[in-house]
């Protein structure tokens, strides 16, 4: 993107790069938090979201709620059931260095009405991993159920697959109650290292860093899979915690130690912030020995009164803050440099270097983002450069070391055609990035199917890529209606398919026909419009024709629109190639459910569990309740109104027949919801 210059103050920065810097954001986060594929590194992403905050703070009348700087986390994934957690799980607020580090202390003094100067308080130090947030919650000493982080409110129940993770308690004998326990799921270096010898060896995928590892881990429908990977965790916190006698966080870690939890044994508790600066720099000592990646320490309030006193902002604790470690730099040498295309036709160069080892993992590749970067860093083949990576993501380029040059070492020449497709690559005046324009290019028409079927889109299970390239190959499809005509004889004598698997593919078609409207319009691909800005979209417009009648004033005053967005939305949806593919789509048969807001608190106090095999997208009854003022969640307890229950309800259904909850199948729903006025007719 183009920024504007660094002295620009934040007061005088144009409302349209406003939009544009908080349409990056959010494309960043949702790469690292919901699709396990970071593009940049943390420290130059933690540059972006201050930039934006300080905008922020400087333009209040531009913010709403669906700002990433308010955001925690990711949107959970469509392929697990969804679980509200009964506390929020926040994001923890950083700082870089000893005096961002004073400051966060003297704004907590005054958050609890001390002098700012005040120096008298207990830290619980602790190392900041980077893997996966889970949250276990048990009941009366019972595991119900494990979940992801997701968005900080709704997770993706991953219960079997933490279980793989050694000597996790099921029983805690005694407790009554409802409890939960937060950790990090990890995998070590040591397996991350393992794992991709072996996948080098098989010459399959590698994984890009341990902290994705575990994410992909975590996220297999399969739990034996997850077991292959050797996962392990590490407990740090309790978020609803009936009966339990802790006064500390230090007495949290030894009371979970004492369950059977797995604690770390870097934690350390000190007072003042000389002492919690010299953990810090403690820690920073040790990293490379560490069995895990850690991107920094995690410095708490150890009185858990003071904690509950400080309270916490919109999205993180004001009594704790993680202190980044310093990135690390190496030196290594360009050998040559590659050029990408992506489903927008984007031209992503990437650099292949000399193999180095930076915090634990080697590093061979590091994105190049566009021209401007490559000309601005002067980079030529031979190069020795200065590499960077912080928190184990893909590494970026700093600079050129100009001693070290080769004397014959000449300029980068960026592509001028494309290297997919040769057709002529073009730029548009303030865009930073280059673009081939032929809609037939193969590439595209890969990235395009592949985000078509994602599990953020329209979750199409059981169409990957290599199925995408067979389909191009052969010819049978070549933009995302064409996957609607596919035929179960064509699909069963693909290579390595057959009828079952041809079978099941057609039936996950089938169902996407009536995804909720926000899939469709994130999987329509258009800049700048992911899940949260296709989900606020589909919120304001209600249905498809209604977003394609709209004005770009009407799309700009969406709350989290902008006048670049909105202008990138209308010139996506009155493009004649876009228009074509949405009319065969509907031709088809795709007609996505409608969405419109909350239509009163018909349901109101009522609170809902679904499982089992249902006729209906879950997301979709999901959304259709809490319109109408229902609570969903994710477990049945003695608050549970009603069970919905599919075939194959499993342990949920005993339970609520233990609990004597009420339990509906998806006709009794029906009947429910008609009577309640929330729906007409046939349900």
């Amino acid at each position: 993107m183009s920024h504007p210059a660094p002295d620009t103050p934040p007061a005088e920065v144009t409302r349209d790069h406003y939009q544009t810097l908080r349409a990056e954001v959010e494309r960043h986060a949702r790469a690292y938090h919901e699709l396990d594929a970071p593009e940049i590194p943390d420290d130059v992403y933690d540059r972006l979201v201050r930039e934006l905050r300080a905008i922020e703070e400087a333009h209040p009348e531009w913010v709403g709620e669906a700002t990433p700087t308010q955001q925690v986390g990711g949107a959970p994934s469509a392929a697990f059931q969804p679980v509200n957690h009964p506390t929020p799980m926040t994001s923890l607020d950083n700082v870089f260095d000893d005096e961002e580090l004073a400051e966060w202390q003297e704004k907590l003094a005054r958050a609890l009405n001390l002098p700012p100067d005040y120096d008298g308080f207990t830290y619980t130090g602790e190392l900041k991993i980077d893997g996966l947030s889970v949250n276990l919650y048990y009941v009366d000493g019972t595991l119900q159920w494990a979940a992801t982080r997701g968005n900080g409110r709704v997770g993706e129940m991953v219960t079997e697959q933490v279980l793989t993770v050694p000597g996790l308690p099921r029983e805690l004998p005694g407790l009554q109650g409802e409890l939960e326990v937060r950790g990090e799921v990890y995998l070590s270096r040591a397996d991350f290292a393992d794992f991709n010898a072996r996948a080098e060896e098989l010459g399959t995928p590698l994984l890009k860093n341990p902290r994705n590892g575990a994410a992909g881990a975590l996220r297999q429908k399969d739990p034996e899979v997850t077991r292959t990977r050797n996962l392990k965790a590490i407990f740090y916190a309790l978020g609803k915690r009936d009966g339990i006698p802790t006064r500390t966080q230090a007495e949290v870690l030894t009371w979970l130690a004492a369950q059977g939890f797995p604690v770390s044994r870097y934690s350390e508790t000190f007072t003042g912030l000389q002492a919690a600066a010299d953990y810090h720099r403690r820690m920073t000592q040790q990293r490379a020995k560490f069995e895990f990646d850690a991107d920094g320490t995690v410095l708490k309030l150890d009185s858990l009164a003071l904690e509950a006193e400080a309270g916490f902002t919109s999205r993180a604790p004001r009594w704790a803050i993680a202190y980044k470690f310093p990135v690390e730099e190496v030196e290594t040498v360009l050998e040559s440099i590659t050029v990408n295309v992506g489903r927008t036709g984007k031209l992503a160069p990437l650099a292949h270097l000399a193999p180095r080892l930076i915090e634990g993992s080697t590093v061979s590749k590091a994105t190049l983002h566009n021209e401007d970067y490559i000309r601005d860093l002067d980079l030529r083949i031979g190069d020795t450069v200065v590499v960077r990576k912080s928190g184990g993501v893909i590494p970026q380029i700093m600079r050129v070391v100009p001693e070290k040059r080769p004397p014959d070492a000449v300029p980068y020449q960026f592509p001028t055609h494309c290297p997919e497709c040769g057709h002529e690559v073009t730029r548009a005046e303030g865009d930073a990035n280059t673009y081939c324009p032929n809609p037939a290019c193969p590439a595209q028409q890969f990235e395009r199917l592949r985000y078509f079927v994602s599990r953020g889109a329209m979750d199409v299970r059981g169409i990957g890529e290599k199925l995408i390239e067979q389909l191009l190959a052969t010819g049978l499809v070549r933009d995302a209606a064409d996957l609607y005509t596919l035929t179960a004889e064509q699909l069963a004598a693909l290579e390595r398919s057959g009828e079952k698997k041809a079978a099941n593919i057609l039936a996950q078609l089938e169902a996407s026909k009536t995804r909720p409207l926000w899939r469709l319009l994130n999987a329509l691909g258009m800049n700048h419009v992911g899940e949260r800005n296709a989900q606020a979209l589909a919120h304001a417009f209600g249905t498809l024709d209604a977003l394609l009648a709209a004005t770009p004033e009407q799309i700009e005053a969406v709350p989290g629109m902008g006048g670049t967005i909105a202008q990138s939305v209308t010139a996506a949806l009155t493009d004649p190639s876009m228009q074509d593919l949405i009319r065969r789509l509907r031709e088809r048969g795709l007609n996505p459910v409608e969405e419109t807001a909350p239509r009163g608190d018909a349901l109101a106090g009522l609170s809902f569990v679904l499982t089992g095999a249902l006729s209906r997208p879950r997301d979709e009854i999901k959304a259709r309740l809490e319109a109408a003022g229902a609570r969903v969640t994710g477990s049945v307890t003695k608050k549970t109104s009603y069970l919905v229950a599919g075939e194959e309800a499993g342990s949920k259904l005993d339970r609520a027949r233990e609990l004597g909850i009420a339990v509906l199948d998806e006709a009794g729903l029906g009947a429910l919801l008609a009577e309640r006025g929330v729906v007409s007719g046939e349900w």
